[in-house]
């Protein structure tokens, strides 16, 4: 159930800023690591950089749309610079932590893209050395990342491989690319970006304190100013912001949460279910302050989430505060029938669902 609560510091910093969770320790500049792999999916395997060659280690993961977006481009590269430079693509941070039916999966995903993924293809192991070699001790933290090698062994760039790649490789070859210049900016680069990191930091610690104190003004009141620095944390701290601003400002809570849904969440099924849980839900401030709002809202959430069944269960539950209980009843069978019968089921999620099916089926007997 998406339920409003306060969300975790991790969360908070992730919605507001990439954070580097330690100081860089590989930089341009420096002797490339090791390849350390566990499996080639495709092509030739590759057991030293340098050496006199120039190599391109990208990395990626199945589940990565951006990756995907790249992978035609690399392969495009691969073909302008065949002989000239070596292009490995190392599939790394997979969710599957079982390497039985991880490898087998990232083989299968590389042989369906055919000819579009036409270079090197490397597995990292369950272990996630060259995830931790390469892109952690760098301190990049997004994928696809690209690693350009020189002929010496170092690394001459590390960049998105759709901004820049191309031109680069074709510097290093010739040998006109400035590596010392590329490590001066990319330093300078990662300052700015540490007192970046240091300022949303402190922000983001600020609300969480605040939370932690109980000091619910305080918390709206660092949300806001996060939320002036950051227009597009919105999103992320719109519900933190509802439920501190519930606990001392009833009416003024009801407005915020209106004004969401007209607005942040117009066109998030999520963040309109989590509006109109908030609403009807027993242990929230709001709770039961305008079932008519929340029908409403919930129906937009559950067509706009196409019948998702959690989004349905709130749904149901909005029907029911309103006193349309044939409605809530037949909301909550579908919902119900249709979480039991998915590919991921909760438990405890079912068992609350059921519970509330129960609730409607004899709304005379209900404590609730």
């Amino acid at each position: 159930m998406q339920k409003i609560q306060m969300l975790t510091l991790l969360t908070m910093v992730a919605a507001t800023a990439t954070s580097q969770t330690s100081p860089a320790t590989l930089h341009v500049g420096d002797p490339a690591p090791p390849l350390v792999i566990a499996k080639w999916a495709k092509g030739q395997p590759v057991t030293k950089l340098g050496g006199g060659n120039i190599d391109v280690v990208e990395f990626w993961a199945t589940w990565c749309g951006p990756c995907k977006i790249s992978i035609p481009h690399l392969t495009e590269l691969a073909k302008k610079y065949q002989g000239k430079a070596t292009f490995i693509g190392v599939d790394a941070f997979e969710r599957d932590p079982n390497a039985g039916t991880r490898y087998p999966m990232v083989e299968k995903f590389v042989a369906g893209m055919g000819d579009k993924m036409n270079y090197n293809v490397a597995i990292d192991g369950v272990d996630g050395t060259m995830g931790k070699t390469w892109m952690d001790a760098s301190g990049q933290e997004g994928i696809p990342t690209a690693f350009v090698v020189d002929k010496d062994g170092k690394i001459a760039w590390i960049g998105h491989p759709m901004m820049g790649l191309d031109e680069v490789v074709g510097k290093v070859i010739d040998g006109t690319f400035d590596a010392k210049a590329e490590a001066a900016k990319q330093a300078k680069e990662q300052e700015a970006e540490q007192a970046e990191q240091s300022k949303q930091q402190q922000m983001v610690k600020a609300i969480s304190d605040a939370h932690a104190a109980k000091n619910y003004k305080q918390e709206v009141a660092a949300i806001d100013k996060a939320l002036a620095a950051y227009p597009t944390a919105q999103a992320a701290l719109a519900s933190p912001r509802l439920t501190a601003l519930a606990k001392y400002d009833h009416a003024g809570a009801l407005k915020y949460a209106a004004q969401l849904t007209d607005t942040v969440f117009k066109d998030s099924a999520e963040g309109l279910n989590a509006v109109a849980w908030a609403i009807v839900e027993d242990d929230s401030p709001i709770n039961h302050s305008d079932p008519t709002f929340a029908v409403k809202i919930a129906e937009r959430a559950s067509k706009l989430s196409n019948g998702n069944p959690e989004i349905s269960d709130t749904l149901a539950l909005a029907y029911y505060r309103a006193h349309r209980v044939a409605d809530a009843l037949a909301t909550q069978k579908k919902a119900v029938a249709k979480y039991a019968a998915g590919s991921q089921v909760d438990p405890a999620t079912l068992k609350d669902m059921q519970g509330r099916l129960a609730m409607y089926q004899h709304p005379a007997t209900s404590t609730k």
